[in-house]
């Protein structure tokens, strides 16, 4: 799936396929690195993972409840899950989908919400999360 919204500096998210293959190779040995950096508002070390399965199923119920709720959000998100970044089972599935949602919450975040802390604006995200772990540098 390609981006269909408006992103603030004008220009179309590269498709994943139109990326060099060593950068997806690279964006899926960091999964879900990126997703989690929204999710906890910070660099993360370990998050164990029956609480980041948690955290996960509980962001899609609040995606689903903000698709219903605003249909701009559906070309913003498509079809797209936290629970597909979470699904380590294809790596590389994983690393695309982690590629486009954090892209959405972010731009969607920004234009909704606000410049630069419009994604920790999101009412998908849950902010009792922010800063819970450890941050990993």
């Amino acid at each position: 799936m390609t981006t269909h919204y408006p992103r603030r500096d004008g220009r179309p998210l590269a498709g994943w396929i139109d990326l060099p293959a060593d950068i997806r190779e690279h964006l899926a040995s960091q999964v879900p690195a990126r997703l989690q950096r929204i999710m906890y508002n910070t660099e993360v070390g370990e998050v164990p993972a029956d609480q980041f399965a948690a955290a996960i199923a509980e962001a899609d119920r609040k995606l689903a409840e903000l698709l219903a709720a605003d249909p701009d959000a559906r070309q913003y998100f498509g079809d797209w899950t936290f629970a597909a970044v979470a699904d380590t089972s294809d790596p590389m599935g994983a690393a695309e989908a982690e590629y486009y949602l954090c892209d959405a919450l972010i731009e969607y975040g920004e234009r909704h919400y606000g410049d630069r802390a419009g994604v920790w604006s999101l009412p998908i995200l849950d902010p009792s999360l922010y800063g819970l772990f450890k941050e990993s540098r």
